[in-house]
């Protein structure tokens, strides 16, 4: 069968929820012509990870903070803003889908990020 993942839905809200996401670096979004030439930055690529995870995921032999350390990078259509390094940050309105051979893989876009400086 043929575009099934335009099914899938991902709560992005829920996922997040109980996370503290941090921001590390950022570069420009760059998408390409048709020919896979004349790139144009189209927004900015944050790098994130995640740096706890008190998610309650369910079955008996979960790990607690199950994601922590693992890397997310959200695109956003706008310039970066400016951020200290580890700074937290969250996602506003996003979207994600999963993917990848064993669909281990989280491919995330929002509007836009707040980002929280240190004090």
């Amino acid at each position: 069968m043929k575009k099934l993942r335009e099914f899938n839905r991902f709560d992005c809200e829920a996922f997040f929820k109980d996370k503290d996401v941090r921001v590390m670096s950022h570069e420009d979004w760059l998408e390409y012509d048709a020919d896979g030439k004349n790139p144009k930055v189209v927004g900015t690529k944050y790098k994130t990870v995640i740096a706890t995870d008190r998610t309650e995921y369910k079955g008996e032999d979960v790990a607690p903070d199950l994601n922590a350390g693992e890397q997310v990078i959200v695109k956003v259509p706008k310039p970066p803003k400016e951020y200290k390094k580890f700074s937290k940050i969250t996602f506003v309105n996003p979207t994600a889908s999963v993917y990848g051979t064993f669909m281990s893989e989280l491919s995330v876009k929002a509007n836009d990020v707040d980002i929280v400086q240190p004090k």
